[in-house]
């Protein structure tokens, strides 16, 4: 039994580290400093204790839970990333301020990681409700932690509501699962259905529900109602953490999903997983363009990048819809290693993009007090090194040369070019909302470099610290993934090649 929880050492890092953080309180005279130390030395034990595991294909605990390559590779970028996360929220927090609920903040923020990890290392039905319901309640409270921000506790309650429906629909559609198949394992569902001369309506309504939870968690619409407005009342470093973390573990987690549907069918253009597919893809095409669109009219930067957010999640979804082989695929073409690299080097990227952006923001608005674009005017000769990051993390949300966002988004289009047929739509689907969402990136470089600035003037001197976590952020940016067969590249190829060992029986 003890060998059963090898694989999982990063977790049980993870609830250790929970522990460590209420307990040490009891024992320092400064929690707002030693709390969130040793949170973050909890997360970079649990991310070293990746490289010692064993990620090859298998099941335990009566197939709750399950190791593979690709829940390997998300474990280890949201920990990265979870880790990136606190070092922010350690260097703008304000220390005039009450810290004194550092240890309860910091607790619900690794418990929510924690149930991101799992939602990426199970194909149960039961362990999927949980691991969903462990990221999402302690993110409710995240979002509204800060007592005294009136739009904290509206955006905390706006989420909450939206996600007990969600949760209530998914939780309706499991069920429904269970009641037809009488199985909670996830590809022994999909393997009956495959097998199945008709596909029950039962099943239709039971999967719709579903997709409806996983849905919400992605911000995909029409489910993303909550996103802007949590955004804007949410901590920034909580915003951040919801954008990548959030969004990452439930794609992941419908990547695992579909292909286990288009695997139990051989990826054979069947009417099922050509319906599956489709309804994928239209999702995506309506989630990008909506975002985009609706970031045109913002002047709060939160919001802007809360939408900007949806219109990524739509990017990554057009991967998730590449789930069967046509006659107008590419020789060789695999959906599963297709989709599967794809998604997770777009998710490596976006950790990246977003966190400059973000990063930056929380900047200004330590100093200034605002997140509105004319607190950005002028930021250029005030503060060129946060300019400079900004400019990078714009750059590279559009998916320009040269920098990294780029190599992602051409990966995913790579590969919509690779599957061929209908699929080419999504190719021109993209292109036209990454030309649309230059207009408003490009406002913030225009406001930070071409206008004058605006009391309260920016911050004009900055901690070596910060300087040092932009300017790395920044070079990582531009050059850590910038071509095609870039380490990163490689790496996220040599994980998908196990995407058809991820899924077993």
């Amino acid at each position: 039994m003890l060998q059963s929880f090898l694989p999982f050492s990063s977790e049980l890092w993870l609830i250790a580290t929970l522990l460590a953080v209420l307990i040490v309180p009891f024992f320092t005279k400064h929690p707002s400093i030693s709390t969130p130390t040793v949170a973050l030395a909890g997360v970079c034990f649990a991310f070293t204790s990746l490289f010692f595991t064993d990620s090859s294909p298998h099941q335990y605990f009566h197939n709750l839970l399950l190791t593979d390559p690709v829940s390997t590779f998300w474990k280890g970028t949201l920990l990265l990333f979870t880790a990136a996360v606190l070092i922010l929220w350690f260097a703008t927090h304000d220390r005039s301020h009450d810290t004194s609920d550092a240890p309860e903040y910091l607790t619900l923020l690794l418990g929510a990681t924690l149930g991101m990890s799992l939602m990426a290392s199970t194909n149960h039905l039961l362990m999927i409700f949980l691991s969903f319901e462990l990221a999402s309640l302690p993110s409710y409270v995240l979002a509204g932690f800060r007592k005294t921000h009136r739009l904290g506790a509206e955006a905390s309650l706006k989420y909450v509501l939206f996600g007990a429906a969600s949760s209530a629909v998914m939780a309706y559609g499991l069920s429904l699962l269970y009641g037809l198949f009488h199985s909670l394992s996830l590809p022994v569902i999909a393997h009956v259905l495959a097998a199945s001369p008709s596909f029950p309506p039962l099943a239709a309504i039971a999967l719709i529900a579903v997709a409806t939870g996983l849905g919400f968690k992605i911000a995909a619409a029409p489910f993303h109602l909550w996103c802007p407005d949590v955004f804007e009342g949410a901590p920034i470093d909580i915003a951040v953490f919801l954008s990548v973390a959030s969004k990452g573990a439930a794609l992941v987690l419908s990547l695992r999903t579909a292909l286990t549907f288009a695997a139990a069918y051989n990826y054979a253009p069947t009417t099922p997983l050509i319906a599956l597919s489709t309804t994928i893809a239209i999702i995506a095409a309506i989630t990008c363009t909506l975002g985009n669109t609706a970031a045109l009219a913002q002047t709060n930067i939160k919001r802007l990048l809360a939408y900007s957010s949806i219109a990524h999640a739509g990017y990554m979804l057009c991967a998730v819809s590449i789930l069967l082989k046509t006659s107008h695929s590419a020789p060789g073409f695999t959906p599963s290693i297709a989709s599967t690299e794809s998604l997770l080097l777009y998710l490596a990227v976006y950790m990246f993009m977003n966190l400059g952006a973000f990063s930056v923001l929380a900047i200004v608005h330590h100093h200034t007090g605002r997140d509105t674009l004319d607190a950005f005017q002028g930021l250029g000769r005030t503060s060129p090194i946060a300019a400079g990051c900004m400019f990078c993390s714009q750059i590279s949300l559009i998916g320009l040369i040269p920098f990294a966002g780029f190599t992602a988004k051409l990966n995913i289009l790579f590969a919509l070019f690779r599957a061929g047929g209908w699929w080419w739509a999504l190719i021109v689907t993209i292109s036209l909302n990454t030309v649309l969402s230059a207009f408003y990136y490009f406002r913030i470089v225009r406001a930070m470099y071409f206008e004058p600035p605006s009391p309260p003037n920016q911050p004009r001197y900055l901690g070596p610290p910060l300087i040092l976590a932009i300017a790395l952020t920044s070079s990582l940016i531009l050059f850590s993934m910038l071509l095609l067969f870039s380490p990163m590249s490689r790496l996220t190829t040599h994980f998908s090649q196990w995407s058809s060992l991820t899924l077993p029986n």
